[in-house]
């Protein structure tokens, strides 16, 4: 169409500062019954494997830190964006009634998320919560934990819901984690995952935890902890 003239306009993406070129519209042009020419690399490209990049912890370290948790398991990365409140009051009440017992008996600490347990070079991840005993002293640096913490807790968000009930659990099943609970703040109840289960045991009342014969268990008021989590915020997870 002779005397009709296009300016391809330079754009660059924000968030992988990739340079793209958009043409801008041709104003009170129509083409009306236009056939378009066959592109036989469309089809060859879309048959094509995208290739998924893998990561490793080293790598994941040096992200940026803008306020998501970045963990890499078996080299593929996992984005969480950051908690609302039921999560977040959930993870303290948890960290909490941890940390009490296992200082009262002389066995550790309680420590809430973010800290790194790194358990291979392309696996580390920012549990929740999680528990480290004395006996773990020469795994654990100022910066994290290398090898499989005591107890594991996930609070599952919207967004964490898959990784928390597929990859994260059976990481920490194949990494011999003991112990691996996932709460479960909109139905009220964990899962928990022992070591070597097929499937978890669904707690909604008591949850009892004894890391050793030696010492009294823990037991966990779940009703009462969830009561907690919602006072004031009422039912609606959102």
């Amino acid at each position: 169409m002779k005397g009709v003239r296009t300016r391809a306009m330079s754009r660059i993406s924000d968030h992988t500062r990739i340079r793209t070129m958009t043409a801008q519209r041709r104003a009170g042009v129509i083409v009306r019954g236009a056939e378009l020419p066959p592109n036989p690399d469309i089809g060859h490209l879309m048959g094509m494997p995208l290739a998924v990049p893998r990561y490793t912890a080293e790598e994941v370290r040096h992200f940026p830190d803008d306020r998501v948790r970045y963990e890499v398991i078996r080299g593929e990365l996992f984005v969480t964006p950051a908690p609302g409140r039921p999560h977040q009051r959930a993870v303290r009440e948890f960290c909490s009634a941890l940390h009490r017992y296992v200082v009262e008996h002389g066995l550790g600490e309680a420590l809430p998320g973010p800290f790194e347990v790194q358990f291979t070079e392309d696996s580390v991840v920012q549990p929740d919560v999680l528990v480290m005993l004395e006996s773990q002293g020469e795994q654990l640096t100022l910066k994290r934990l290398y090898g499989p913490p005591a107890l594991v807790v996930e609070v599952v968000s919207y967004s964490s819901k898959r990784t928390d009930r597929l990859q994260k659990q059976r990481l920490y099943q194949d990494e011999g984690v003991p112990e691996y609970w996932i709460a479960d703040t909109d139905a009220r109840h964990v899962e928990r995952w022992r070591r070597g289960a097929t499937s978890p045991e669904i707690v909604t009342q008591t949850l009892v935890w004894q890391p050793l014969a030696s010492v009294p268990p823990l037991s966990i008021d779940l009703e009462r902890l969830f009561r907690v989590v919602w006072e004031g915020l009422g039912d609606d997870p959102a």
